[in-house]
């Protein structure tokens, strides 16, 4: 490998002995020749270093100084692809790739961007350790030791220097691989102390090398398959070719549902322009939906059409088709999209990747989206309000702002929509029936509301209308899998056996993760209606197998995040009921496992500003428990109001199950969230129950 760094740079400690400032990037140490009987290692190591100028080299390793940075790559001549660890984002490693002259850095784990060829900084910190030159070949070293890994004989060797105290982690230290003959093929590992004039400070730095089949490519910046603009219908039937490709998407001008699914991306749900009655979910980065005229200002939580309308936030709902560039994504096993650019143009950068640019009429969209709403304690404020009210979990808070707001505007379907979910919170079964039904008879289109008084009916044994109501709902939105999943369970309690079996079908098809084939031909029906989460639940494998739970098919798996790495699983249940599964949030041994747990109740115990007032938690479980020879923490709780002893229907029952997984906290959080059903409780404590790990 050729040598390119700048001089002075980045110097290899030899002992004490370093020359900051020398023309040369290694310091010399004290020269000792060597005796008549002692072999001078010094030509073996600069043989294998030679041997490292040509080919591709993976790499791995780690630079520690005031913190550690892990360092990963291919390595060729002057050529790389490295990726640091931690990068400048948290929780994103950071990646560079340099190809001669052409360079290409990602930061947020999923966008490039061009950078300058000299930024060589990461490529000097794996390089330094293999180079040529800087006086190496002055450099005496001694044998340490050899030994056989996986049927390589590797020979340690060390610099050699005059002092005696010298520590062996301030030494250059190399692990040579070497043929039959006993020459060096190449440096299988170094461990080496180097000085940083950018840093001022010594870094330790330790790594791997091995021969690479691969080579090094630059990152996926190619065009769309191509320029014609296409529907959901046709990302639905190339799913699998087109994976992770950008096509043209065109969407009609109206949105028909949003909803927060992260600190910095929407979902929109969209009915597309190519095929009829088809429709389909795009993921959007930031404020796109305002950048786009879709909305005139972002909300949080979920809502259709008709709410963002009332709620005064609906931007453009009519006009000409709006086309953007898309990745294909998986959202669990259904195709879906994420919104990478705007516009019917694509162009060509000189760094070879590619850019969009804006159609004339959506440029101009883009720069003069809808004013904001006026402020005031309008209606739809008041409807606003009470959601955020529900959701920290002041229900009845929150049906005070939905009774002022239909109040205001009687005709408004949003007030009697959102009170009846409130209702239904609070077990007021026929109160949310004649709200749901007040709603819809105000010209509601919502899906969810025909849905919602089904489930509502259903609880009630009111078979027939909850069916009816099912029916609508899926007229309304022919791929709502949860309301085909229901009808299915209802005509099944009827005897319906094939009007069942076609619904689970088709739920089956539109989400795989709502139900498996075993749960929808065999499936066993509690009192309520919910399938047996024992007998229909589908097997979760999560760590590469080594971590498994049972998910029942009303919990559905969300797409994995890059931004959340230490986020191994999230999971979705009925009616905003949720999971995860984090891992290495931080250090934790076994022995630490009982401090951990003290920790944490006593830090649950101070109270949280969602609980409602006149209210604590009530411990349920805080025990250390053994699981398959695993420690793990127990705990779990439910926020009870003060003179209550029965917490059955009470909201957000919570469960966790946390153990030491390699010395790295392993942990599992499952929540009832608002829902009250105490069916759901079970269905918690049936996935927390059901895991199994091994190590």
């Amino acid at each position: 490998m050729k040598k390119i760094i700048r001089a002075g740079t980045i110097s290899v400690i030899a002992a004490s002995f370093f020359l900051a400032n020398a023309p040369s990037a290694f310091g010399k140490p004290q020269k000792k020749s060597a005796g008549s009987g002692q072999e001078n290692f010094t030509p073996r190591v600069s043989a294998a270093m030679k041997n490292m100028e040509s080919g591709v080299w993976s790499v791995k390793g780690t630079v520690m100084a005031k913190k550690t940075i892990k360092v990963q790559g291919l390595l060729s001549g002057e050529d790389f692809d490295l990726t640091t660890e931690p990068g400048i984002r948290p929780n994103t490693p950071m990646r560079e790739i340099i190809i001669k002259d052409k360079v290409w850095i990602c930061s947020d784990g999923e966008t490039w961007h061009a950078g300058q060829p000299n930024d060589r900084l990461i490529y000097n910190w794996a390089h330094v350790p293999i180079m040529v030159g800087g006086g190496i070949s002055e450099m005496p070293f001694e044998k340490v030791d050899t030994e056989q890994r996986d049927g390589q004989t590797w020979l340690q060797v060390r610099m050699k220097v005059p002092e005696k105290n010298v520590k062996p982690k301030e030494l250059p230290q190399y692990w040579l691989v070497l043929d039959s003959q006993g020459q060096a093929q190449y440096i299988g590992h170094t461990e080496m102390p180097m000085f940083s004039q950018a840093r001022k400070e010594v870094m330790y730095c330790s790594f791997d090398y091995a021969p690479a089949k691969e080579k090094i490519q630059p990152p996926p910046l190619g065009p769309p398959i191509d320029d014609k603009a296409h529907g959901f219908n046709d990302i639905e039937q190339h799913k699998f070719d087109w994976k992770g490709r950008v096509v043209r998407l065109e969407v009609t001008p109206k949105i028909l549902e949003s909803k927060q699914i992260g600190e910095d991306t929407y979902r929109g749900f969209f009915k597309d322009t190519a095929t009829p009655s088809h429709y389909g979910i795009v993921e959007f980065p930031h404020d796109a939906l305002v950048k786009l005229g879709f909305l005139k200002k972002i909300v949080s939580g979920a809502h259709a059409s008709e709410d963002l309308e009332k709620m005064g936030t609906l931007g453009r709902t009519e006009g000409e088709p709006v086309s953007f560039y898309v990745e294909v994504i998986p959202i669990g096993e259904k195709p879906a999209a994420r919104a990478l650019a705007v516009g019917a143009r694509l162009v060509r950068d000189p760094d070879g990747s590619v850019s969009y640019t804006w159609d004339s009429d959506e440029k101009q969209t883009a720069k003069s989206p809808p004013a904001p709403a006026a402020p005031g304690a309008s209606d739809g404020d008041l409807v606003i309000r009470g959601i955020e009210k529900a959701k920290n979990g002041d229900l009845d808070g929150a049906i005070a702002d939905f009774d002022r707001a239909a109040e205001l505007d009687p005709k408004n379907d949003a007030p009697y929509y959102n009170r009846a979910q409130a209702k239904r919170l609070k077990n007021d079964t026929a109160g949310a029936i004649a709200d749901y039904t007040k709603a819809i008879e105000l010209g509601s289109t919502n899906p969810a509301a025909y849905n919602n008084r089904g489930n509502a009916r259903a609880e009630n044994k009111d078979r027939d209308g909850a069916i009816a109501d099912y029916t609508r709902a899926i007229e309304l939105k022919p791929d709502y899998a949860r309301a085909y999943y229901n009808r299915a369970v209802l005509k099944k309690e009827k005897g319906d056996k094939a009007g069942a079996a076609a619904d689970f079908k088709r739920a089956q098809k539109l989400d795989p993760e709502l139900l498996n084939d075993e749960s929808a031909a065999d499936s066993k029906n509690n009192s309520d209606g919910r399938a047996n989460t024992a007998s229909a639940g589908t097997p979760v494998s999560l760590l590469d197998g080594k971590l498994k739970l049972d998910i029942p098919p009303d919990f559905s798996r969300d797409p994995d995040d890059p931004k959340e790495p230490k986020t191994i699983a999230k999971f979705s249940g009925p009616d905003g009921a949720w999971g995860t599964v984090l891992r290495g949030t931080h250090g934790l041994t076994p022995d630490q496992l009982d401090g951990y747990l003290k920790t944490r109740v006593s830090e649950y115990n101070k109270g949280f500003k969602w609980l409602p007032k006149d209210s604590h938690l009530q411990w349920l479980k805080k025990d250390i428990v053994t699981i398959d020879g695993h420690k793990w923490a127990d705990w779990s709780f439910v926020p009870v109001m003060k003179g209550r002893k029965d917490y059955s229907h009470n909201p957000v029952y919570t469960r966790n199950l946390t153990t030491s997984y390699k010395g790295q906290l392993l942990e599992l959080n499952f929540t009832s969230n608002l829902n009250t059903d105490p069916k759901l409780k079970k269905q918690l404590d049936h996935i927390v129950d059901s895991v199994h790990l091994e190590e």
